[in-house]
């Protein structure tokens, strides 16, 4: 997705944020400490423009978000996602679609791996480490979205237009994943976004750090609920088509304009437990990677 056809933020900030809270209720005490002075000492620069501007005060729930606000600056907007086409099944060699660019990672899978390693190289300048945890905290979030570590030749849902409910103007599906479907069951439960993680943090743990087995998990929930669930159904795009380019992405937005789709109940229906449990595990495994590193 290296142009932006929308904002693609995974999870937006109230799932983003949501899973830091969730991880922060199973940190270690040593670990959570830990955390927490390496952000405050070190904290976000105060010219940076936020996009979410409801900032929680947990420092890890505010932090999940920086790498969205910082992306332009640092110019790692690529690092948020990896486009395997949704035909390939799992056990491809997910680098094929990760090749670094001038030695820097060249997509989430080892963009995490990368910053993961400053964030645990005590011999880094804090400030490093600091940005490091940022980094960490948030594409462990974004690596849990289905269209994160998914394509089908339109930029992980990004290039199509599809109808939310009875709202005016269409919407892309990156879009209705990252946030439209939560945002709507928040308003329905009522909720406040603590209130809402609370609710998801409970009958389920795991805290086995596997990057790989992450990204080949939302890769399959993309193909089996997120596009499988769409009536009428897009086409499964042939893997040799590779990631779109503007007018590609284009035409597959009329393309898909066309089938008239419509996201309703029951889509949700049957969207929505995938997301809750989605944004549960990517908290439990952000968890259990801070506890690693900070034992």
């Amino acid at each position: 997705m290296p142009f932006a056809t929308a904002p693609a933020f995974g999870w937006g900030c109230e799932g983003h944020q949501m899973i830091a809270l969730i991880a922060r209720a199973h940190l270690t005490p040593a670990a959570s400490n830990a955390v927490d002075q390496l952000l405050r000492e070190n904290p976000i620069d105060p010219a940076l423009t936020r996009f979410c501007k409801d900032r929680p005060s947990d420092l890890m729930a505010d932090s999940a978000t920086w790498a969205d606000d910082a992306r332009n600056v640092e110019k790692t907007g690529d690092w948020h996602f990896i486009d395997i086409p949704l035909a390939m099944k799992a056990g491809s060699a997910v680098m094929k679609w990760c090749k670094p660019v001038e030695g820097k990672p060249g997509c989430i899978v080892s963009a995490i791996e990368f910053e993961w390693a400053l964030m645990r190289d005590k011999s880094q300048p804090a400030p490093v480490r600091a940005k490091a945890l940022r980094y960490v905290i948030h594409f462990v979030g974004d690596l849990s979205q289905p269209l994160h570590a998914t394509d089908n030749h339109d930029r992980g849902g990004n290039c199509t237009e599809i109808n939310f409910f009875l709202e005016a103007k269409p919407e892309n599906l990156h879009a209705i994943w990252d946030y439209k479907i939560i945002e709507r069951d928040l308003a329905a439960q009522k909720m406040t976004q603590a209130q809402y993680a609370r609710s998801l943090d409970e009958g389920f743990n795991e805290s086995k750090i596997d990057v790989l087995a992450w990204t080949w998990e939302s890769h399959a929930l993309a193909s089996t609920v997120t596009y499988a669930n769409l009536k009428p159904p897009i086409p499964v795009a042939p893997a040799a088509l590779g990631t779109a380019d503007q007018a590609a992405c284009n035409t597959e937005r009329q393309a898909v304009a066309a089938l008239h789709i419509s996201i309703n109940d029951e889509y949700v229906s049957l969207a929505l437990p995938v997301i809750r449990e989605q944004l549960a595990k990517a908290g439990y495994r952000l968890a259990g990677l801070l506890n690693q590193t900070f034992q």
